[in-house]
């Protein structure tokens, strides 16, 4: 063989290779199948948007979630009939702000309210939490947004621009909350 014809299967053989490999990387994933992720806590698909929505505090002030909720959010949503889990649940929210040292002020926690819940349970909670922002159950376009997401999911994390990004069942732990967080919070250039 001349050199020519070893220089050109050369080039050949180096453009071609990266194909090859990509493609059989990519064939156990398929167009609307499973993609395996190093994350805890459950992809919200579709994409569900809270940046034009309004809710109304515990005193009944209404918000714009544009304007508030400018940071990464975890979202809380106390379920019925909730006491002690829910408690716990809460102060574990805290537990994994605080445990991001330096980075806590780059996220802010939200606790929807149930619609049992009577005033001195929702005075308990503002005392107890007065850094988070507490939110009425009632009919505002947030809640509204907030119920298209299935039911199972008692945690969601939103990012800076009022996406949905992760929701977690109910029992989640916080040491992989924290890892989720710390990892978003790493790669993202926003909030």
């Amino acid at each position: 063989m001349n050199s020519g014809r070893i220089k050109f299967l050369l080039i050949v053989f180096i453009f071609t290779v990266p194909f090859v490999i990509s493609y059989y990387l990519s064939k156990d994933y398929h167009a609307g199948g499973e993609l395996q992720t190093s994350n805890y806590g459950s992809f919200i698909n579709p994409i569900v948007e809270l940046s034009q929505t309004n809710f109304d505090d515990y005193s009944g002030e209404n918000f714009n979630v544009n304007k508030h909720l400018t940071k990464w959010s975890l979202i809380y949503r106390m379920p019925k009939n909730c006491l002690q889990r829910c408690s716990d649940e809460i102060y574990l929210i805290r537990q994994v702000n605080i445990a991001l040292g330096k980075d806590m002020n780059r996220l802010e926690r939200v606790i929807v309210l149930n619609q049992t819940m009577i005033s001195s349970e929702v005075d308990d909670v503002v005392v107890k939490y007065p850094k988070a922002i507490v939110v009425k159950n009632n009919s505002s376009t947030f809640i509204n947004e907030i119920n298209k997401i299935t039911k199972r999911h008692v945690l969601l994390l939103t990012d800076p621009l009022g996406n949905v990004i992760l929701g977690y069942d109910e029992g989640f732990e916080g040491k992989k909350l924290l890892k989720d967080i710390k990892k978003l919070l790493k790669l993202s250039k926003i909030g």
